[in-house]
């Protein structure tokens, strides 16, 4: 019996340790040719974090910049030691204008983080349910779209998922356990307080934490319940959680507090660069589930869920503290609606689907030969898996090839003369999502002087909190390092500030280069509603004669991005 037990173990861990090889090398392959705008927020955020700029106006994302900081240090430190970097404005001058070694240290520890995420899902269906649960909860999580995608980036959601899984994984512990360990509340309460700065909308690991507290407690002794030193210890370790994410809340608490608040309440009713969804989150985000999950699999997540609600099972309520709270909390807006912010409920969602499938198996175990029972389940299992598989061949096959912001870059810089005049879709202070063409020093020196101007008379249209006096260093040392490979430039910035086409053929402009999903918001009928003026632009680029579209550059299977629309102005022809 405990030689059948010990190969049990040990080729349940054979079968961990493939699977998280395997995790590893579906969230490593491609960094190389990833993209996403929000990747230039942290990376930019995290550069000023390691010079030391802590910029008490930006409250949010803070873990993941600061593990980002100490790998810019090291990096720096290295580079110095072998005479790449002579000092550190010459790293600085270096990295601004080939900022890729940063964005790749990001996206390594984007990989390395959601792989660990589907480790400790295995770790939690173990603690709460078995192995089974675990392997095949880690398996579902192996395969997640979303995180695999999300995981390839230098962005906060792969760190986000891995810390809220943490945080979890030691308040089921409390459930789990005969007698409740202070360790086990002082741990969920640091990580608690990790993921609460990582992104606020982790503050929902709340309510998980108080169901385990209360479970097995009872209203008659409400001193217990309420009273409780563990609860207080932590509270503690929320608090050094919250710190140890953000340090600086020591410095200025008071801003701490009111940026949390302000930022808090914008989410739901400010959108942000008024981009809108047509339909609330609660909806929104059932097609996101659907569209993950395929339609066999979003079968088994129902029949899980009502397993969850109507079976009163105190570990798979625990699930279900955080991912209906959770969800409440994400769907109840239209202003913030992306795929990316599922990423923590996910593996919340697999671990139930997991216990319904294992379930499942132990019945036809019960009922049937077992070398049929197994054979039935490793056909279930592959057929539940058809669609998840697919769609992670297909994107990890767009990741093959270069992404489309480079092969728009390739294609300008062949067929567009250097000097050019050009208005582009980017963004309201660097280019994060157009085609990664430069800059030249006209278009840098109006950046600097609209930037100068806005922050002097306190007009600064800014909800990310990322530009202040100190980042116009960035805009300096630019100017001092122009490639003759350059274009001027004018930003639409995200397509809110555009004029007609006649004022652009009156001051000399030659092209318009132009962002598929900006375009499409743009022209849409509730946006025309609010902005007509902006609206009326994009829709004649398509009906003015004088507008030609000359090249329209969009990925094949094997290159992600959008599609961008080149235009010539017929007057300079």
């Amino acid at each position: 019996m405990f030689r059948k037990n010990a190969a049990s173990i040990s080729a349940s861990m054979l079968l961990l340790v493939a699977l998280l090889a395997l995790a590893f090398l579906l969230r490593i392959w491609g960094i190389w040719n990833a993209d996403s705008s929000d990747e230039y927020n942290e990376v930019f955020e995290a550069l000023r974090v390691a010079s030391g700029q802590l910029n008490f106006e930006r409250w949010i994302k803070r873990f993941y910049l600061y593990i980002l900081a100490v790998e810019y240090g090291i990096y720096y430190a290295i580079g110095w030691i072998f005479n790449i970097f002579a000092s550190p404005a010459d790293f600085a001058v270096k990295i601004l204008r080939d900022p890729f070694p940063l964005f790749m240290l990001g996206r390594i520890t984007s990989a390395i983080l959601g792989t660990g995420s589907v480790l400790l899902t295995y770790f939690i269906g173990k603690l709460l349910y078995n192995r089974t649960v675990g392997l095949i909860a880690a398996l579902f999580l192996c395969f997640n779209v979303v995180n695999i995608e999300l995981s390839h980036y230098a962005r906060v959601d792969a760190s986000l998922c891995f810390v809220v899984l943490a945080a979890f994984y030691f308040i089921a512990r409390i459930v789990t356990e005969e007698n409740r360990l202070l360790t086990s509340y002082i741990f969920a309460g640091i990580f608690s307080g990790i993921a609460f700065q990582n992104k606020m909308q982790a503050v929902i690991l709340i309510f998980p934490f108080l169901y385990a507290h209360a479970t097995g407690l009872t209203w008659k002794n409400i001193r217990q319940l309420v009273f409780s030193r563990l609860l207080i210890f932590f509270g503690l370790a929320y608090l050094t959680g919250m710190i140890i994410g953000n340090p600086a809340i020591v410095a200025a608490p008071i801003s701490f507090i009111k940026g949390l608040t302000s930022w808090g309440s914008a989410a739901y009713t400010t959108p942000i660069n008024e981009t809108i969804s047509s339909q609330i989150g609660y909806i929104a985000y059932l097609h996101y589930f659907y569209k993950e999950l395929g339609p066999l699999l979003t079968l088994l997540a129902v029949a899980a869920l009502g397993q969850a609600i109507f079976r009163f099972s105190t570990r798979s309520l625990l699930l279900l503290s955080f991912i209906v709270p959770f969800y409440g909390l994400m769907g109840a807006t239209k202003y913030m609606i992306s795929y990316s912010y599922m990423i923590p409920l996910m593996p919340f969602l697999y671990l139930l689907m997991a216990k319904t499938l294992a379930d499942g198996f132990n019945y036809l175990s019960d009922r049937s030969e077992p070398a049929t029972s197994k054979a039935l389940a490793a056909a279930t299992l592959v057929l539940l898996m058809v669609h998840p598989v697919l769609q992670t061949a297909r994107f990890e096959f767009s990741m093959t090839g270069k992404n489309n912001r480079v092969l728009a870059k390739e294609w300008i810089e062949e067929n567009i003369p250097y000097g050019s005049k050009i208005l582009m879709d980017s963004g309201k202070t660097i280019n994060s999502f157009a085609p990664l063409i430069a800059e030249n020093e006209k278009s840098i020196q109006r950046t600097l002087n609209r930037k100068q101007y806005e922050i002097a008379t306190n007009s600064l249209n800014d909800p990310t909190r990322m530009v202040d006096s100190s980042t116009l260093k960035y805009f300096s040392m630019l100017l001092k390092t122009v490639p003759r490979e350059s274009y001027d430039i004018t930003s639409t910035q995200f397509g809110l500030s555009v004029e007609s086409i006649d004022y652009y053929i009156a001051n000399n402009y030659e092209y318009f280069i132009i962002s598929e999903g900006l375009k499409k918001n743009r022209t849409s009928q509730s946006f025309a509603e609010r902005h007509p003026d902006v609206a009326r632009f994009y829709r004649n680029l398509d009906h003015d004669s004088r507008v030609e579209l000359i090249k329209e550059i969009k990925p094949g299977p094997g290159n992600l991005g959008q599609d961008f629309y080149i235009y010539k102005l017929r007057n300079h022809m």
